[in-house]
């Protein structure tokens, strides 16, 4: 373990109960928290590449700042109690901060006609050079998918890159939802049905999800939207466009935090990648929490402040 992350209390030792805690309790307290934050924030729309728009939300204390981007996870947004926690710390450290909704997360279903999927790097690429350019230095931040989102632009562009907690093997991951505690299938079933519910709102004849709607697991479900609603002819070739094993981060440089207890990206993921990687493999912290007591404290914020004023100096 990190000697710089303080053990937590016995009784946020357990990766299910950081897990749970941070995405119920934690994800409460932080909307009431983050009210100012997110009132005082500036809502903008970027056009990308090809017609493609994408919702950022910007945070900037100084035109001469040093600007961190973050990316939340698969079917989180801009305003995910993590995602606001670490906009804040960094904000207060005196960074920029540029919160980032992906394709069709957040309130933004009616933006573009497409659906996404994880494959749709190319516009996360374009987005990030955009706002890399307006500023004097920019880095990147990203949690679960948005880590394995985050990993990828910094392949193309190599900014400095901290990523929480990332999917690497999209296969596994999917499976540890599907058959870990049902709370974790339950979570992001409902979740994605809601997102496909504001899809179909947004665009009443391009879309019926009907049969989506009734499945039950995320197996099930991604391989529908793979065969109905995506250009992959299998949900194996959809995952290979961004699985992360192997030498796909060869000369990467960039942060991963990660932990031995997390119940959706097991840290068996993190084994054999390339040596250009950094990889901080905690005892304990679950899935994107790392709680360090119970006044809901995260070790994510400590971690980004201190990353990004290594490699982003004002």
């Amino acid at each position: 373990m990190n000697a710089a992350h303080p053990t937590p209390r016995w009784t946020l030792s357990n990766g299910h109960v950081q897990t749970i805690c941070s995405s119920t309790w934690r994800r409460f307290k932080q909307q009431r928290t983050a009210q100012d934050f997110q009132r005082n924030a500036s809502r903008e729309i970027i056009d990308v590449l090809d017609g493609i728009r994408l919702q950022v939300w910007r945070s900037d204390v100084s035109p001469t700042a040093p600007a961190v981007g973050i990316l939340h996870g698969w079917l989180g947004s801009a305003q995910s109690g993590y995602v606001l926690s670490a906009a804040m710390r960094l904000q207060q450290a005196g960074f920029n901060v540029v919160r980032i909704n992906l394709r069709d997360h957040g309130d933004t279903a009616g933006l573009n006609r497409e659906l996404f999927n994880s494959a749709r790097i190319n516009e996360v690429i374009a987005l990030v050079r955009k706002l890399a350019d307006g500023y004097s230095q920019f880095g990147l931040m990203g949690f679960s998918l948005g880590g394995n989102f985050a990993l990828r632009v910094a392949r193309a562009t190599n900014l400095p890159t901290l990523a929480i907690c990332p999917a690497i093997d999209p296969a596994l991951t999917m499976q540890c939802i599907d058959t870990g505690l049902a709370v974790y299938r339950l979570y992001f079933l409902r979740k994605w049905r809601r997102a496909l519910a504001a899809k179909a709102a947004a665009f009443p004849q391009a879309f019926d999800f009907d049969q989506a709607l009734r499945l039950t697991t995320v197996a099930t479900l991604t391989d529908l939207f793979v065969d109905r609603f995506s250009e992959f002819a299998t949900t194996a070739e959809y995952f290979s466009h961004y699985d992360l094993r192997g030498d796909a981060l060869a000369g990467v440089n960039a942060l991963i935090v990660a932990t031995r207890d997390d119940p959706v990206v097991p840290h068996s993921q993190f084994a054999g990648l390339p040596a250009s990687l950094a990889i901080d493999l905690l005892e304990t912290g679950g899935h994107c929490a790392l709680l360090k007591n119970w006044r809901l404290e995260t070790y994510c914020d400590d971690v980004a402040e201190r990353y990004f004023r290594e490699r982003l100096p004002a």
